[in-house]
């Protein structure tokens, strides 16, 4: 083969050795069994100081967190405990409750002053009063509450393990996913026909029937979503179902709350009426004259002119006290003709509250 330069080499000259090409740094060159040049070969006998991990333990880790995650779902239960969970996280707001107690004490107050024949603004009572007075009826509404989630969570166990073990083909989850999305209206609808036999139980029950209904719905929806057959929902769709579901959830809560309250306030007022003589009586020590002319108030003048109080008045009941002054009722208070009388804390008076004879 002729040189590449261009010359002619002479016949019988040997042809040049072929050029020795140092490997390049970032290659190996070098071939299966045999070392490097530079590096010292392996003694017999001796570990490989970098060991490689087997190539199973990725998907044995895998494979553990899987069934990690799948026995922490199985032990939460179904789509109605995740359900409770969200509502329970809404009713047990710190924020949520407190307006729940004002609202209910202030609606409650308002009922009863109504019947009574005069405002409610002029108790002047304090928000610690409305939470407090509240308190009571506010527990038992919740604890309706609980004893509804305990049944529906019990209910939800048994549907959950027929969905998953026969799907539609069994009889009760198709009723169940055939009705459920109706409830929002059969609810209302049968707690509007016992009003006819209960009226005051249907009064106070259908603000909370649509609220309850809603949750079905929302209910029925997760259910859909373990079938088999189901597909993924569009993105976004469960967040705006559920913020739709608490709002509704959210008025529903608070108006069966104004209905149960006005209930009370209306039987707390006829109660008062009929009963008037059994609040507390009260006497009133006034070193002025003060005209009280409420039916049933006696004035007796008193003789000693060095007395620090001149006037004493009888006939009166305490009703409560709050925003710093009491409120007085007369033993001659009536529903068609009464007067309700205040007097502050720092009015120069004297009371004396006469325990029942």
């Amino acid at each position: 083969m002729p040189p590449t330069d261009g010359r002619e080499t002479p016949p019988g000259t040997p042809a040049a050795p072929p050029a020795v090409t140092a490997p390049d740094a970032g290659t190996s060159a070098a071939r299966p069994g045999v070392p490097e040049m530079g590096t010292p070969a392996p003694v017999e006998g001796t570990p490989d100081s970098t060991p490689t991990p087997p190539a199973s333990g990725s998907k044995a880790s895998a494979s553990e967190a899987e069934e990690t995650a799948a026995g922490e779902t199985d032990g939460e239960g179904g789509k109605g405990g995740e359900i409770l969970r969200w509502f329970v996280g809404i009713v047990a707001n710190a924020t949520v409750l407190t307006a729940l107690l004002v609202f209910f004490g202030w609606q409650r107050n308002d009922a009863q002053s109504e019947r009574l024949g005069f405002d409610e603004s002029i108790l002047g009572m304090p928000t610690r009063d409305y939470v407090l007075r509240s308190v009571g009826p506010v527990l038992v509404l919740l604890l309706i509450i609980a004893v509804g989630g305990m049944a529906w969570l019990q209910w939800d166990d048994r549907l959950v393990r027929r969905i998953r073990s026969r799907g539609r083909d069994d009889r009760v989850v198709r009723w169940t996913l055939g009705i459920l999305p109706f409830a929002w209206l059969i609810l209302p609808g049968l707690v509007w026909i016992l009003g006819y036999v209960w009226q005051v139980t249907a009064y106070v029950a259908f603000p909370f029937s649509i609220g309850a209904g809603v949750l079905l719905v929302l209910y029925v929806a997760q259910l859909r979503s373990m079938l088999p057959d189901a597909g993924e929902p569009p993105p976004g769709r469960v967040a705006l179902l559920r913020s739709f579901t608490a709002i509704i959830v959210g008025v529903s809560l608070f108006w069966g709350a104004s209905n149960y309250a006005k209930v009370l306030g209306y039987a707390l007022a006829d109660r008062f009426a009929a009963d008037i003589k059994g609040l507390t009586e009260v006497v009133v020590y006034s070193p002025k004259r003060l005209y009280l002319t409420a039916p049933g108030v006696t004035e007796t003048p008193l003789p000693d002119a060095n007395a620090a109080y001149r006037y004493r008045y009888t006939g009166l009941r305490l009703d409560l006290h709050t925003g710093g002054h009491y409120v007085l009722f007369s033993d001659g208070w009536t529903p068609r003709h009464g007067v309700v009388m205040l007097i502050a804390d720092n009015d120069p008076v004297r009371l004396e509250f006469v325990r029942q004879r």
